[in-house]
């Protein structure tokens, strides 16, 4: 009887850090306020490609669209979106420090650009998964935690005593 007690307490422990452990990423979203912010924006160009840099700041557990714009500071009516590039840019980017684009420039502009006068500007948008909404995991684990009450309650009270059934294979045959 004290193991199956011991058992109780050990499960009620495992339980409370399972539901410790699934609240942390909500908690910490509702905390930040889910403000996205793009810092540090810089750009590396050698002879064909150019290397953007950004960091995106946002809850972790957020993905956001994210769009690249090259901008011109003497033609404020100068907006290009590259084709090319690879890397933390599109409908899934995850946010963190030095985020990477790689844009292969001399694939759309094959004889360059030519001023120094060029800068990027960077759009995260914050991409709703479809169908899950927060209030989808709260349900599931609201019900996950009666379910698990509910077998603890149970698992308390003496269990009835199931016979075993007799041998019902045959003896073997007596030797001659």
């Amino acid at each position: 009887m004290s193991a199956v007690v011991g058992r109780l307490k050990m499960m009620r422990v495992v339980l409370a850090v399972v539901l410790l452990a699934e609240s942390m990423p909500l908690a910490m979203a509702f905390g930040q306020g889910g403000a996205t912010s793009i810092d540090n924006v810089r750009f590396e160009a050698s002879a064909d490609l150019i290397k953007i840099y950004y960091d995106l700041n946002a809850p972790v557990d957020v993905v956001h669209d994210v769009r690249i714009t090259l901008r011109r500071e003497s033609d404020i009516t100068f907006t290009y979106r590259p084709l090319n590039i690879t890397g933390d840019v599109g409908t899934i980017v995850f946010p963190g420090q030095k985020r990477r684009v790689v844009w292969e420039i001399l694939k759309e502009f094959p004889d360059g650009l030519q001023g120094d006068d060029f800068y990027f500007v960077i759009d995260a948008e914050h991409v709703e998964p479809e169908g899950t909404t927060p209030w989808l995991w709260i349900g599931g684990g609201a019900a996950v935690v009666g379910g698990v009450v509910l077998l603890l309650s149970l698992g308390g009270k003496d269990e009835p005593v199931i016979p075993v059934p007799p041998n019902v294979f045959p003896q073997p045959p007596t030797r001659p």
